[in-house]
């Protein structure tokens, strides 16, 4: 992984002075929708767009028209035209005016984000992104999953292997098992 010397020094700093006392538990439930609010961040890099495409529309299925979960997508803004429209709504996009001289996004940004409080934040980057990193870890969510690296072992709780596309494909259906949605 090729991070700017500044953009390490940023997450190192963020992550030595957040430090929390308090243990999350995490439980699984019996209720047919044990969470009811997530964040999604979609992958960064155009090429998976496709994977993560199948993903939206088989966690789509998986919630129903109910509609009793509120999904909320995070994405660069030049990877729109990789996003399915059908969740512009829930869209929320950061560009390089987001970004601020560390390389990580600006508070005031990661506040539009939080504006409610997700109980479960899904990291779609397959590699480790540092601008991910840090909304997983501002988010405070007691579930955090993303795709294994050794960096990405820092911010989630959850962590899914990576080993080719069938092994994507079952850490798709892992994720939305770990959600209570099959």
């Amino acid at each position: 992984m090729n991070l700017p010397l500044k953009t390490r020094m940023a997450l190192w700093w963020n992550r030595t002075r957040k430090k929390s006392n308090r243990t999350i538990g995490l439980a699984l439930r019996k209720e047919r929708y044990p969470l009811s609010n997530l964040l999604v961040l979609l992958p960064k890099n155009p090429e998976h767009s496709r994977m993560a495409r199948i993903f939206i529309q088989t966690l789509q299925n998986a919630i129903g028209p109910e509609g009793r979960i509120q999904v909320r997508y995070i994405a660069m803004r030049r990877n729109l035209e990789h996003v399915d429209s059908s969740i512009n709504d829930r869209l929320i996009t950061y560009s390089k005016e987001h970004v601020n001289r560390w390389g990580l996004l600006h508070k005031s940004f990661l506040e539009i984000i939080f504006t409610s409080q997700p109980e479960a934040v899904i990291d779609l980057n397959f590699d480790f992104d540092p601008i991910s990193a840090t909304i997983v870890q501002k988010s405070n969510a007691p579930m955090r999953i993303g795709f294994y690296t050794e960096e990405s072992e820092k911010y989630y709780n959850i962590l899914i292997e990576r080993k080719g596309s069938e092994y994507l494909e079952i850490g798709f259906r892992n994720i939305q098992q770990l959600l209570g949605l099959t």
